[in-house]
């Protein structure tokens, strides 16, 4: 199989889970010390631009499964800056697009996409499946697109992961959200009764993995309990010796209006498809794990 965005935090973790499984796997990668860092993993590597369509069916030949897990997140210091999200958006908008077409003429029989699961609508207390309605908003809506583009764009089995929130040690966003709970900041907006999907990043290493088992479709991928965010700062409080965290901003701006939703996800179809399963609550055990790495 190959993977576009295998150096990533998530696609390291894929990697590994994948090889231990006795998968070969290959990494898409424009650098060498990309080469070297897969390479290091066990995995192969081969060079190729993801923008570029004949690059990567030649990347892509002999593949059965393709995974793309390619994002491009902005330093926390400047998500709200002017253009900050627009290296991410083109990869969702455009390279999986790219993507799913090479796989196709390639003749991969799968592709696995990333998306979030931040693109429901607000539902207060109530579960949300993959057949709740979505929104996008802000800078979520780019993963619509990357979902439509893996959908009809290619014509083997495709499988859509909707992620959480993801949290670990080596999360410049876990770190940051870190540093701000020591000035007594919180890392979310919205209500805090409100529920936030969150996603320990070994188990999304774990569910890429998985998703290899499950049958075409789409699969939310977050905490079997998804937290309120009143519990994430009550955990984060605690790790870095606060009594309480107040929100970031008074006002939510709307960029970051899908953040601010209520969103209990439930992520019980593929545990049921595959076995799946998280083993860390990433929204409040998560914080207990990091707290002296950062």
């Amino acid at each position: 199989m190959v993977i576009t965005g295998a150096t990533g935090v998530v696609g390291r973790r894929a990697v590994r889970e994948l090889l231990s499984r006795g998968h070969r796997v290959v990494g898409v990668t424009r650098s060498a010390r990309g080469r070297s860092l897969l390479e290091s993993l066990g995995a192969g590597a081969v060079e190729a631009e993801v923008f570029d369509q004949p690059a990567l069916e030649s990347a892509f030949a002999g593949a059965d499964i393709v995974i793309n897990l390619l994002t491009h997140v902005p330093p926390a210091d400047r998500m709200a800056l002017p253009g900050a999200w627009d290296e991410n958006d083109r990869l969702r908008r455009e390279a999986s697009a790219v993507i799913a077409r090479a796989a196709h003429a390639a003749g991969a029989g799968r592709l696995v996409q990333e998306s979030l699961a931040f693109l429901y609508a607000d539902a207060g207390d109530a579960w949300l499946d993959e057949n709740a309605p979505v929104i996008g908003g802000g800078t979520t809506t780019t993963a619509l697109a990357a979902e439509s583009n893996a959908t009809h764009l290619f014509a083997g089995d495709t499988v859509i992961l909707r992620f959480g929130m993801f949290i670990g040690p080596d999360s410049h966003l876990s770190r940051a959200n870190v540093e701000d709970a020591r000035r007594g900041i919180s890392p979310s907006v919205g209500r805090r009764d409100a529920y936030q999907p969150t996603l320990w990043l070994d188990d999304a290493g774990t569910a890429v993995a998985s998703a290899l088992l499950a049958p075409a479709g789409t699969y939310n991928v977050a905490d079997d309990d998804p937290p309120t965010r009143a519990e994430i700062d009550a955990a984060l409080a605690a790790v870095v010796g606060r009594d309480a965290l107040r929100p970031p901003v008074d006002e939510v701006p709307s960029d970051m209006e899908p953040l601010s939703r209520s969103q209990r996800v439930c992520s019980r179809k593929l545990r049921e498809a595959t076995g799946w399963t998280p083993r860390v609550r990433a929204g409040t055990d998560g914080w207990r794990r990091i707290g002296g790495h950062s």
